[in-house]
């Protein structure tokens, strides 16, 4: 068993070899089964850019011919940085199993994905190709799959773990890779990153690849957590680098070329208890890594729930909010009309 929980037989596969079958480009994969006998994994793919070289590659084939890099497959996900998934500095990856728990009735999770998928349908109704940088387990890929159902989804996301529990949930195309490294050129209608580049250093670089990989009439959705006055162990623990103010995550959305079309604060009619659980969080001797807020019995959550479901009414009705505990974006491409 590998450090990452995979079997020897996954954590040594082959290279891949690029191929064409009946028009298409495709990856095979051959390797021998426990019992002896060849098998052979199709990996369709798309095209756009090397993680070693920047090159461009072939339609539909991951392999670059100019400097010869391959990624490598560990359970059905390509793999193109593997080196993230030892150092996975951004991020709490034992967390990724405590919110898969949460992420489908959790009031928060429910809330945030309204605000998401409202945004998608007013601003980006056409929606074509979407691609969710930082995709955790998939759960917000799986609610825009059955949202724009024709649309073609990838997810990107550092975690393996997090990608294998993503399989199980929608059909989009899930690749293990580090989001300042986007392998793609003017390839998306839309990019998502929810409560991502807060985890992230550079977190310009993160949005400069974004504006790269989105097409010239596409934009992005970003969700972030907001106020550094509520910072508190809790984000020490979750691995964020910073809680944003609005002015700067405006100035860095638009100094990577992008132009603002919306933004809004969220949790806003719950900011007081935020703040009153941070202040009470300061307190207290730093303990796991799960914030308290999440472990909630069944009533608080409905209870809280029905709070969201009035702010949410709220946003959809055209009030935007200056303060909350979180910040909506939504951002195009400059000289894109939407």
């Amino acid at each position: 068993m590998s450090s990452f929980g995979l079997t020897e037989d996954e954590t040594n596969l082959p290279a891949l070899v690029p191929v064409r079958e009946q028009g298409r480009a495709i990856m095979v994969r051959r390797a021998m089964s426990p019992g002896g006998r060849a098998r052979s994994t199709i990996l369709e793919t798309a095209m756009r850019i090397c993680n070693q070289c920047k090159a461009p590659l072939k339609i539909d084939v991951w392999a670059c011919t100019a400097c010869g890099w391959q990624p490598r497959v560990l359970a059905g996900v390509l793999c193109l940085a593997p080196a993230m998934m030892v150092d996975h500095d951004g991020f709490h990856e034992p967390l990724f199993v405590e919110y898969e728990k949460l992420e489908a009735t959790h009031f928060w999770f429910v809330y945030r994905r309204k605000l998401i998928l409202d945004a998608l349908q007013r601003y980006f109704p056409a929606l074509r190709s979407f691609m969710d940088v930082g995709c955790g387990t998939a759960e917000n890929l799986r609610a825009v799959q059955a949202r724009f159902p024709r649309a073609r989804l990838v997810g990107g996301e550092a975690s393996l773990r997090a990608l294998m529990k993503g399989q199980r949930k929608c059909k989009a195309q899930l690749l293990q890779m580090d989001a300042r490294a986007i392998p793609y050129s003017d390839a998306f209608d839309v990019l998502g990153a929810f409560d991502v580049i807060e985890h992230v250093d550079d977190d310009a670089q993160v949005l400069a690849e974004m504006y790269r990989a989105c097409r010239n009439d596409g934009g992005i959705v970003l969700t972030v957590p907001q106020h550094p006055s509520l910072w508190s162990h809790m984000d020490d623990a979750a691995k964020h680098k910073r809680r944003y103010t609005r002015q700067e995550l405006v100035k860095k959305v638009e100094a990577a070329g992008f132009e603002i079309v919306d933004v809004t604060s969220f949790m806003t009619l719950l900011l007081p208890a935020m703040a009153i659980s941070r202040l009470w969080q300061r307190a207290k001797p730093p303990g796991d890594a799960m914030d308290d807020g999440f472990r909630i019995g069944a009533a608080m959550n409905g209870t809280l729930g029905c709070v969201c479901t009035l702010e949410h009414n709220l946003i959809r009705a055209g009030l935007r909010f200056p303060a909350g505990g979180s910040l909506l974006l939504v951002a195009r491409k400059k000289g894109c009309s939407l």
